[in-house]
C-alpha cells in the first residue's frame, strides 16, 4: 500500500524541501518507488531538480483545477526510482482561485485516488503556511513529517501545525497520523541547538526520529547543480542522515 507523507512547517527555511528530496532519493537507493509532488507556489523542488518552473506546461496546478487531470501525464521521471510531479508558477493562483467550500479541501486526494499510479511512497512538498494547499496535502496524506529547525523561533510554529493536523485529522481525515519530528540544520557546537534538541525529544518524546540533519554547506551547494545531496556529496554527513532517516521510515513500514 501507498503510503503518502506531507512535509509540513508553516515557517520556511527549516528544511522541508530539502527533506523532501534528499528522503526521496534514499529511499528511492533503497529500492522503493518514490513519488515527489511540488505543491509549494515557490517551486523549490522543481527547480532542485534542474527543472525551470517558468516553462514547465504540465504541473501540480492541474491537480488542483482539473478535474480530468491524469497523474500519470504529469510525472516526470527525474531519477530510476524518482518520479516528480512539479510544480509551475501558476501553482501561487491556484490558492487564490479555489474556494474554502469543504470539497475543495480534497482536491489532491481526489487526482491521487482517480489515477492511482504504481509507486510506494509519495513525499508532498508544502508552503511555509497554513493555507489551501496544505490542508490538501494534509487531506491527501496518511502521515506527517515535520522537520523542525534546531532554532528557537523554529519551535513557535509547531503548536500550530499540530492544530491545523488535529482539525483535518478529526474534519476530513481520520487516518492522518504523525509519522515523526525530523532535528534539522543542528549545529553540534551550539548550546542553543542542544537546548532545543532537547525540548524537541521532550515535546514529543514517542515522535522524535533518531536520525538528526547537521548543518551542512553541501545541502545549498546541491539543488545549484539539480542534484540530491547523496549524489552531490554522498559521504557527506547530510547524505547519510538522509539514508538513516529512510531506513527509519522503512522500519515503520506497518505503522502503529
Amino acid at each position: 500500500m501507498v503510503r503518502k507523507l506531507a512535509v509540513v512547517n508553516q515557517k520556511g527555511g527549516v528544511g522541508k524541501t530539502t527533506t523532501v528530496l534528499n528522503l526521496g532519493a534514499a529511499l528511492a537507493e533503497q529500492n522503493r518507488r518514490v513519488l515527489l509532488i511540488d505543491f509549494d507556489p515557490q517551486a523549490a523542488l522543481t527547480a532542485s531538480l534542474g527543472l525551470d518552473p517558468y516553462v514547465i506546461r504540465r504541473s501540480a496546478y492541474s491537480l488542483l483545477m482539473s478535474e480530468r487531470s491524469s497523474v500519470g501525464r504529469l510525472v516526470v521521471n527525474v531519477r530510476g526510482r524518482l518520479g516528480l510531479i512539479p510544480a509551475s508558477v501558476d501553482l501561487a493562483s491556484a490558492a487564490v482561485t479555489i474556494g474554502a467550500k469543504r470539497r475543495d479541501a480534497y482536491r489532491l486526494r481526489e487526482a491521487l485516488e482517480r489515477s492511482p499510479i504504481p509507486f510506494d511512497y509519495i513525499l508532498i512538498d508544502t508552503p511555509p503556511s497554513l493555507d489551501i494547499l496544505t490542508a490538501n496535502s494534509l487531506v491527501a496524506a496518511t502521515e506527517i513529517l515535520l522537520p523542525v529547525q534546531c532554532h528557537y523561533l523554529a519551535m513557535r510554529g509547531v503548536r500550530a501545525v499540530m492544530d491545523m493536523a488535529a482539525r483535518i485529522q478529526q474534519g476530513f481525515n481520520p487516518s492522518l497520523r504523525l509519522l515523526g519530528v525530523l532535528p534539522t540544520l543542528y549545529r553540534a557546537d551550539s548550546p542553543h541547538a542542544r537546548e532545543v534538541l532537547q525540548e524537541i525529544r521532550t515535546v514529543f518524546p514517542s515522535r522524535t526520529f533518531s536520525t538528526i540533519v547537521q548543518y551542512s554547506e553541501a545541502l545549498a551547494e546541491a539543488p545549484i547543480v539539480g542534484q540530491p545531496v547523496l549524489e552531490y556529496a554522498p559521504d557527506d554527513p547530510a547524505s547519510q542522515a538522509y539514508r538513516a532517516l529512510a531506513q527509519e521510515i522503512i522500519n515503520h513500514e506497518s505503522p502503529s
